[in-house]
């Protein structure tokens, strides 16, 4: 088996913590899909692990998307395509009024910067936490806002319309396997 030769489940767990994609987590620890398929199809601890190692992922995409909306980051301002500084102005010893670049702990000028929030990681975040209050829902009515009727004979076809599409889709979930 390939785990006695070259170790790469750690590798690819911390790839998975750090980015929650099974190909970029493959690709990190230098092994195949099918071979990390196998690995969780054949060990139940490593599946643990995968899952464990993915939800520390998720949780992390998760934290970076709340910080976004809610603290903001700061995006350099560009101004007729070049990138903006931040200035001081300074009075010489004649009293003349001048401006110089703000100079960084390197020496280098510091770029002018605005914080910007992301509504939608913020929306994403809170549709995710708080279904029951910020979900997106659909009301269906009948005719002049009275419940939909239905008779036996309409209820009982979309009852077997969805049973047929619940088949449909297990067979294609079947057929693809984990698409993760």
């Amino acid at each position: 088996m390939a785990d006695k030769h070259y170790p790469w489940r750690t590798a690819y767990l911390n790839a998975l913590r750090e980015l929650p994609v099974i190909k970029h987590a493959c690709e990190a620890a230098g092994v195949d899909r099918s071979t990390a398929w196998r690995a969780r199809e054949a060990d139940p601890e490593f599946a643990d692990a995968e899952r464990e190692a993915m939800e520390e992922g998720i949780d992390k995409a998760e934290a970076e998307a709340f910080r976004r909306g809610v603290v903001g980051f700061e995006e350099p301002v560009v101004d007729k395509g070049r990138l903006a500084y931040r200035y001081e102005r300074y009075v010489d010893p004649e009293g003349a009024e001048h401006y110089r670049p703000m100079l960084g702990d390197n020496g280098q000028p510091i770029p002018l910067t605005i914080r910007k929030h992301s509504d939608t990681m913020l929306v994403l975040v809170l549709k995710g936490r708080r279904k029951k209050v910020y979900a997106d829902r659909t009301e269906l009515t009948g005719a002049e806002g009275a419940p939909v009727q239905f008779d036996e004979t309409t209820r009982s076809a979309r009852v077997a319309q969805l049973l047929a599409l619940a088949a449909q889709r297990k067979t294609q979930q079947d057929d693809f396997g984990d698409l993760a």
